[in-house]
């Protein structure tokens, strides 16, 4: 069935909700409910159906595995937190060895792991942010700044970068259309990523030349205020002997992520190795604890699930979202919107359209990989038909998707990185914004300009 421009009401209402009242949880419940009545107009059914909508999300391996991650890094970050591990390794960095000396140091510092971490945006805004947040706190910067940075560096990177995550997965739509090699047009694509390669290199600009304005400005300036420094963390200070050494952060993450890196490049499943490295990372520090006779066995798994348990709100969050993202596709959402564009066909403008089109998309949904799957089949052939330069097309598509991904509350990178970085998502949401909307733009007529030259 299609239902036409009222498929959109649902994202429309989720966004405009979470933006006036704050909360995300009433907003996507409401969004759900008004979806569910699109569907079947009937009390009853709409209730029972935003229940199975939710049950449902637990049916996905992929969601399944992102809420386990999320639970079992709370309780990993927890006890890290409980032995000392972040103010250890803080007063390593700082102190100890001079690698961070400034507040635009620990945000550079911030942005090189976003940087680095490119294999997986799931993966690498966790792993950054968990890395980070200790330090932007010892210099008073912000949840709200420390998100942006992790957001802007880590998911963009994943898509710059052709071995990562979402180089073979573009290729594959690029092969589907009987493109010859699709690798070459993937790798080709990258320089056209305008908003991504903008949305990188804006966070190593800004914080060089110290730029901050709008939202972020004002949370910077009341951050500053209300917050002292970590002086202990400066001076090397410990909560209690035998405690607050690096090794108790430092040792957990690297397992982490030596797990994942390799369940990656072996079986191409970032999420499970995810899982196992949590795993493997907390039960090495429960026994390393143990044998330095700082806890106990028994009190460190106490404290692990104390942190599971942290992650309540957040992991609701994600069901609301997932369930959401499932009800577009049953309202026919995507389609609708790549539908819009069919009707304002233009060579000179398509490339332009695409993007703003896949922007509004993503940031509707909520879903990058899924917007690039939408989009792909949808935009490729008429490119084909209109003689417009492939590598530009999907360089504006991944963009696009990207955007959104950044921008909307109702993304799962989003929520994860506010996760992270111990961020409110409005106000991640609000702070962001500002700066994406301009690289958004200068995307925008890039493309314009290009759509006469190429």
């Amino acid at each position: 069935m299609n239902y036409g421009i009222y498929s959109i009401l649902p994202s429309l209402a989720a966004i405009v909700l979470a933006l006036v009242t704050k909360n995300v949880f009433i907003a996507l419940f409401i969004a759900l409910i008004l979806g569910n009545f699109i569907l079947n107009p009937n009390l009853v059914s709409v209730l029972v159906g935003t229940k199975d909508m939710m049950v449902d999300v637990f049916s996905s391996h992929s969601s399944t595995s992102i809420i386990f991650i999320l639970l079992m890094l709370g309780g990993l970050f927890y006890l890290i937190e409980k032995a000392g591990g972040l103010k250890g390794f803080t007063h390593f960095m700082i102190a100890k060895r001079s690698v961070v000396k400034s507040r635009v140091g620990a945000e550079l510092f911030t942005w090189l792991i976003g940087v680095l971490m490119f294999l997986d945006g799931t993966m690498s805004v966790m792993i950054t942010g968990a890395i980070a947040r200790p330090f932007t706190k010892a210099f008073k910067i912000s949840p709200e700044k420390t998100a942006w940075i992790v957001h802007s560096t880590a998911t963009p990177m994943s898509i710059l970068i052709p071995i990562a995550a979402y180089g073979p997965y573009i290729a594959s739509f690029i092969e589907a259309q009987g493109i010859a090699d699709p690798t070459s047009v993937m790798v080709r694509s990258i320089g056209f990523n305008f908003y991504c390669i903008m949305a990188v290199v804006g966070v190593a600009v800004f914080t060089l030349l110290h730029i901050e304005y709008g939202p972020m400005k004002k949370v910077e300036e009341a951050y500053k205020n209300e917050n002292d420094a970590d002086e202990s963390v400066l001076a090397g200070e410990v909560e209690h002997p035998g405690t607050g050494k690096a090794r108790y952060l430092v040792v957990p993450l690297a397992i982490m992520i030596g797990f994942a890196l390799v369940y990656f490049f072996t079986a191409g499943d970032s999420e499970t190795g995810l899982i196992l490295g949590i795993f493997f990372g907390s039960l090495y520090l429960m026994l390393d604890l143990a044998i330095q006779k700082v806890m106990k066995f028994g009190e460190t798994l106490d404290i692990f699930f104390q942190g599971c348990g942290s992650m309540t709100g957040i992991v609701a969050i994600m069901v609301f979202a997932y369930a959401l993202s499932n009800l577009l596709g049953e309202l026919g959402t995507a389609e609708f919107l790549s539908g819009v564009l069919v009707q304002l066909i233009s060579p000179t403008v398509f490339t332009a359209l695409a993007f703003i089109v896949t922007c509004l998309l993503s940031f509707s949904t909520g879903t990058s990989a899924g917007s690039i799957a939408i989009m792909m089949p949808v935009l490729l052939p008429m490119a084909l038909s209109l003689n417009v330069s492939i590598p530009l097309i999907t360089g504006a598509i991944a963009g696009g998707a990207v955007f959104g991904d950044h921008t909307s509350p109702i993304s799962d990178t989003t929520v994860m990185t506010c996760s992270s970085c111990d961020c409110d998502v409005v106000s991640h949401v609000k702070t962001q914004l500002p700066y994406a909307l301009p690289f958004a733009a200068i995307a925008v007529v890039i493309y314009l300009v290009l759509g006469f030259v190429i």
